[in-house]
């Protein structure tokens, strides 16, 4: 018994804090994917696989496990083949791809189909989670998972992922003390950014969601500052970028541009001069805009 599935990274948040008290997020799915098979052995056949899994494989095991738990089909343990293009710790939502991924293959495995918010919920008793699950925009709380919101699908646009190999701990990020409080400093732009994006989905206006973006990218600074944010958002601009967003747990940022769009090799110059000037290197990732969510393979 054998079930295959793939999930998309999420590009950072377009959007990301809390409003009257519910934390969340705004999606923003690209076309960098994990894939995960998963084969189900009769348990008696099997020794304890616990002391063979890494970190990113234990949760997607976890994950597996609770599916399997889901479906009433605990006779049997789930042996994890993980192919993942994302890169991990950067806030491209490594982990809630693989789980996504885990959950539907575990699922395929036994020929069943298992929902968004079934798997929504098997990712969160795991650890927050984003809400690439589900297809298109979406507005996920990522801690409790109380506010799940479709926005539909995101304009096609082509993305450049800044790698500068600096990691966060999402976990870590989440449990700040001071996180709370300094969310609430920062609810009204984030209302803003979030009504803006809600107009810029419903038209399919990038200009508007560049700019939500942004305001989303700026507010946080004072939660996880990036030094390089506000060189990089002028440089992108001045290159004719719809916006820039950021991994608003990890180090991530990235540029959007009009799908196809032929950009200037001057920016890739700047760039490289402005990370120089901060002591990193460029690494760039291109990708685009998938809206069609995670499925079984």
């Amino acid at each position: 018994m054998i079930g295959k599935a793939r999930c998309p990274a999420s590009c950072g948040e377009i959007v990301q804090g809390s409003i009257d008290g519910r934390d969340f997020l705004v999606t923003c799915p690209v076309s960098l994917y994990t894939e995960i098979t998963v084969e189900l052995i009769p348990e008696k056949r099997i020794r304890s696989l616990f002391d063979d899994l890494n970190k990113y494989s234990f949760k997607s095991y976890l994950a597996a496990q609770k599916t399997l738990q889901f479906f009433g089909a605990v006779e049997y343990k789930p042996i994890i083949t993980i192919n993942s293009r994302i890169p991990r710790g950067i806030g491209l939502s490594s982990s809630t791809a693989d789980i996504t991924a885990a959950c539907m293959a575990t699922a395929s495995a036994l020929g069943k189909d298992i929902s968004p918010d079934s798997i929504a919920d098997i990712a969160l008793s795991i650890e927050p989670s984003d809400g690439i699950m589900f297809k298109g925009a979406m507005i996920f709380d990522h801690i409790k998972g109380i506010w799940r919101e479709s926005l539909g699908d995101l304009p096609e646009m082509d993305v450049y992922i800044i790698d500068t190999r600096e990691t966060v701990d999402t976990g870590e990020f989440n449990s700040r003390f001071d996180l709370k409080e300094l969310n609430l400093k920062k609810e009204p732009l984030v209302r803003q950014a979030l009504e803006i994006v809600r107009t810029a989905v419903k038209d399919g206006d990038m200009k508007l969601l560049g700019e939500a973006m942004i305001k989303s990218a700026l507010a946080h600074q004072e939660i996880l500052y990036k030094p390089h944010l506000i060189d990089i958002i002028e440089a992108a601009l001045k290159f004719n970028a719809i916006g820039v967003n950021i991994a608003h747990s990890g180090s991530a940022i990235s540029m959007f541009f009009e799908r196809n769009c032929c950009i200037n090799g001057d920016l890739w110059t700047e760039l490289d001069g402005i990370l120089k000037k901060h002591g990193k290197k460029l690494r760039v990732i291109k990708v685009s805009i998938d809206n069609t969510g995670p499925r079984q393979i």
